[in-house]
């Protein structure tokens, strides 16, 4: 049975099409798919929400590029008596996660919806705001082989055509502001998560008139390290912080040890099995997917190691299959579209190679700069094996057709509002080094590590409320005061091979 607002939604996507003028078979093609997108948004309404759709340019230099549509919706604050005390624009990261239904922000920021409002917009490309689509590569390209994620990126900017070149960051924190202008907004408390802080970073800088005040959980600087290194020494460092906090469970050396001796065996004997294989490369990933995305597992990795160096891989094997790293040299089968992490990734993140160049000619410029690389700087991995088991790090772009970078990040000047930076202690996708950079491209801001988590501390049951609080303190008062919440949370638990199942 149909809901008024299943119908509205309808209506509304009909009256989209009926609004705007004949255009090529394509052209129409790609209205029909952002008006369905935009109906599938109002459906996903959050209650109590307003909802609706704007209409923006996919250039706006160069208007006849064409539109395409961003959804949004606003969650009006509980005491509408009185004037808001500002407007939370949340985006959880990706880049590509849509932000209506992905999240139930209004639940986990209840307390500031007291008296804040929440402005949902997808990003466009996703979600309700015209979602691309790519027919010839899967997410899980993504978890099989390195080769085989270059080759979905070339098969994606295929696919995409033309059209991949407007789906920037800058575009997306264009189409926050158009929103935030339609709706008659003075003001944004942005809060990134993720890429979410590069896209609020970067919404900052091309509009600071309109920021009241950032939180970004998770974060890393518009200016950031391809190559890993961070992520290198970060691993190192939460190995050893995993082992201090458990009591004694597991010795920091010790592990570093076996993860020394494995990389070295998989490298010349990899492990095959009926999901993939595990190689070097996916060592790597394994342990930086367990610090970032799989706290909960990471404790098991110390005796899955240990034994492991005694022969006995199964419990390793395992582990690594629950992530699902991307190896050298394997390949899995799927289904989910990739379109808007890998024109954003292509797009926007700095290049090692130069644009300009033949695709032969990029890969020999990135094999240069990666036979520069201090092995040191990586261990116990060896240099490709540690940037190969990170996804959109290193060649990942390689392969994209764009010749030249749509848009430069950094060159403009930030508000001078205050700032949070929330750090996950264990985290490798953007540590605590690249969390420092990124409060450091502002005047004043605060940074805060919280232990024992990883990528976006709040995402964790044992410390979601802590973090919360502590994003509501700063929100309202524009600092963080009281802070003994971060010492109740239980640090990793170390867990047997017998727990594993």
């Amino acid at each position: 049975m149909h809901t008024l607002r299943s119908v509205a939604a309808s209506v509304a996507a009909a009256a989209l099409l009926l609004s705007l003028p004949c255009a090529a078979v394509s052209a129409r093609a790609d209205l029909a798919r952002d008006a369905a997108g935009a109906a599938g948004a109002m459906s996903a309404c959050p209650a109590g929400a307003t909802c609706g759709s704007l209409r923006v340019p996919l250039d706006r230099d160069s208007p006849s590029a064409g539109s395409t549509t961003v959804a949004y919706a606003l969650v009006r604050r509980h005491d509408t008596l009185r004037p808001a005390a500002g407007t939370i624009v949340p985006n959880p990261g990706g880049p590509g996660v849509a932000v209506i239904g992905h999240r139930d922000y209004a639940r986990e920021y209840r307390h500031l919806l007291d008296n804040y409002d929440l402005l949902l917009v997808d990003p466009r490309g996703v979600g309700g705001s015209g979602p691309l689509r790519c027919d010839s590569a899967r997410w899980s390209d993504l978890s099989g082989s390195r080769l085989l994620a270059l080759e979905a990126v070339h098969a994606c900017a295929r696919d995409i055509g033309a059209r991949r070149r407007y789906y920037t960051t800058a575009a997306a924190a264009d189409d926050i502001d158009a929103v935030r202008a339609h709706l008659g907004i003075g003001r944004l408390d942005l809060l990134g998560q993720s890429y979410g802080t590069y896209l609020m970073t970067v919404y900052a800088e091309r509009h600071p008139r309109h920021v009241r005040s950032i939180v970004m959980s998770s974060a890393y600087p518009l200016d950031f390290d391809m190559l890993g290194g961070p992520a290198a020494r970060a691993m190192r460092r939460s190995v050893h912080l995993l082992c201090r906090r458990s009591g004694g469970a597991c010795d920091g050396d010790a592990v570093m040890d076996d993860l020394k001796t494995m990389a070295r065996r998989l490298q010349e004997r990899p492990i095959r099995y009926p999901g993939g294989v595990l190689d070097d490369t996916a060592l790597a990933s394994t342990v930086y997917k367990l610090a970032s995305s799989h706290v909960e597992l990471y404790g098991r990795l110390p005796e899955a190691l240990r034994l492991a160096v005694q022969r006995d891989v199964g419990p390793l094997v395992a582990l690594s299959e629950r992530v699902r790293p991307i190896s050298g040299s394997a390949a899995r089968g799927g289904t989910f579209s990739l379109p808007m992490y890998v024109t954003v990734t292509c797009n926007d993140y700095p290049a090692l190679w130069d644009r300009s160049a033949p695709v032969r000619g990029r890969f020999r410029q990135y094999a240069a700069r990666v036979a520069r690389l201090d092995p040191a700087d990586y261990r116990p991995f060896r240099p490709e094996a540690w940037i190969g088991g990170i996804v959109d790090l290193g060649d990942f772009c390689v392969r994209w057709p764009d010749r030249a970078a749509p848009a430069r990040y950094g060159s403009g000047r930030l508000p001078d509002v205050p700032v949070l930076v929330l750090s996950g202690e264990l985290d490798l996708s953007t540590p605590t080094e690249e969390g420092l950079l990124a409060a450091e491209q502002y005047r004043d801001a605060q940074v805060i590590e919280v232990p024992s988590t990883g990528h976006v501390a709040e995402k964790e049951d044992r410390a979601s409320s802590c973090v919360i609080s502590l994003e509501t303190q700063f929100f309202r008062r524009g600092r963080v005061g009281d802070r003994t919440c971060l010492r109740r949370i239980p640090p990793v638990e170390i867990r047997s091979v017998a727990e594993m199942k």
